[in-house]
């Protein structure tokens, strides 16, 4: 098990196993006050295609699918060197394939 991994575990074992964190909650709350029209989606899973040509998923904290939108909550493991490149790449690849991608730092 990865450093990664093994601290997500442990974020959810102290959220009692809700895959949502209480700032996803949040968050979700008030889009869905300014955004009642929008189709808004917690853990929402996008697919994309590398500069490679390989095939990659995204997992969205919350997507508005109605305006194409990604919100990621970055948390304390975004803020690692290896994580913020990846993070990084996934939003280029992410606004090639048409998404508007929202970083809140939480």
């Amino acid at each position: 098990m990865t450093k990664s991994s093994s601290w997500a575990k442990y974020r959810m074992r102290q959220n009692r196993n809700n895959q949502f964190r209480p700032e996803q909650i949040e968050l979700y709350k008030q889009l869905r006050a300014i955004r009642a029209n929008s189709t808004l989606l917690m853990e929402y899973t996008i697919k994309y295609t590398n500069e490679q040509g390989v095939d990659m998923i995204a997992i969205g904290d919350i997507v508005d699918l109605t305006k194409k939108e990604v919100f990621r909550l970055n948390g304390e493991i975004h803020n690692t060197n290896r994580a913020e490149i990846k993070d990084w790449e996934q939003k280029e690849y992410l606004q090639i394939a048409g998404w508007k991608v929202t970083d809140i730092e939480t």
